[in-house]
């Protein structure tokens, strides 16, 4: 017996950070990047990853999260028989594009079909986003709900996930640095810094702001406003000490050559940039230009 199920990434626009805060974040699923969760039978509980293969339970504390998923989906199926849990894709991890979020989702689906326990999607959003707790010390739910969603995603804490179906007109160009951003250690650095710094609060709350301000000029397709909130945002996520002379570096770039916009995307002190361009043609010519200082780019229409 075996089953399997197949989850997509996720790129945050805007309302990285912000959103544990309670404000308002826009994000975005990622169809082009996706990892498999195949779930089967086994003499012993195993995991193969594309860095780990080996005894599941002895795995190493970044899979904490999966741990936990595959505990408690166990348990509601009263079902203790090893199995096999593989998983494969080509999301790059650590780098903002919800990896973690996204084999949370992926393992409590397959193991769902697998005992076919029937859950409900609240359930299983519940179980994710406590597999997210457990990998980041503080997760706002937004990487679950897109990684979970086909659309634009428009999050809230306290009024959960709301789909945006409306197209913006324009191309973002995503580009990976190659370093590992650090989610945990970012919210970390974050927190200490709003909890010290006025400054700090009222930057947080223009975040939340932009995030609103995002999806009505979304909405219109105004591609200029978006790539200015865009510039805004980079400014107070780079006061948070979140960007990187790299990301600094392939921000001036793609301003300079045509780039409407510009941010890092994620937790940031490494992981992937978006830069908001008006059609393919300018976002392949950025990445031409960049093309020594990051490890892999796409191009999504929006």
């Amino acid at each position: 017996m075996k089953s399997s199920y197949l989850a997509h990434g996720k790129v945050i626009l805007v309302g990285e950070h912000s959103v544990v805060y309670g404000y308002d974040a826009l994000a975005m699923p990622i169809k082009a990047l996706h990892i498999k969760t195949t779930v089967e039978n086994n003499d012993q509980m195993w995991m193969d990853t594309a860095r780990y293969h080996g005894p599941y339970f002895a795995a190493p504390d970044e899979y904490n999260g999966l741990k936990y998923v595959v505990k408690t989906m166990r348990e509601k199926a009263h079902n203790e028989q090893p199995l096999k849990i593989t998983y494969t894709g080509e999301i790059p991890m650590e780098r903002g594009f919800g990896s973690s979020a996204t084999v949370a989702l992926g393992t409590t689906e397959a193991l769902n079909q697998f005992f076919d326990l029937k859950l409900s999607e609240a359930e299983i959003m519940d179980i994710t986003n406590h597999a997210e707790m457990i990998n980041h010390g503080k997760a706002s739910g937004l990487d679950a709900a897109t990684v979970h969603s086909d659309y634009l995603v428009f999050f809230n804490k306290k009024m959960g996930p709301k789909t945006l179906q409306a197209k913006l007109g324009a191309t973002l160009l995503i580009m990976d640095t190659g370093q590992l951003g650090n989610t945990k250690e970012a919210v970390t650095q974050v927190r200490e810094l709003f909890n010290s710094s006025e400054k700090a609060k009222k930057d947080m709350q223009r975040l939340g702001k932009l995030a609103d301000l995002t999806k009505s000029a979304w909405i219109k397709h105004d591609v200029k406003t978006v790539g200015e909130i865009f510039n805004e945002v980079q400014t107070i996520l780079h006061s948070f000490n979140l960007s990187t002379a790299k990301i600094d570096q392939l921000q001036k770039i793609a301003l300079n050559n045509g780039a409407m916009g510009f941010k890092l995307s994620g937790g940031g002190l490494g992981g992937i940039t978006i830069a908001l361009c008006k059609n393919k043609n300018i976002a392949n010519k950025i990445a031409t230009t960049c093309q020594d200082l990051f490890s892999d780019f796409w191009t999504e229409e929006i």
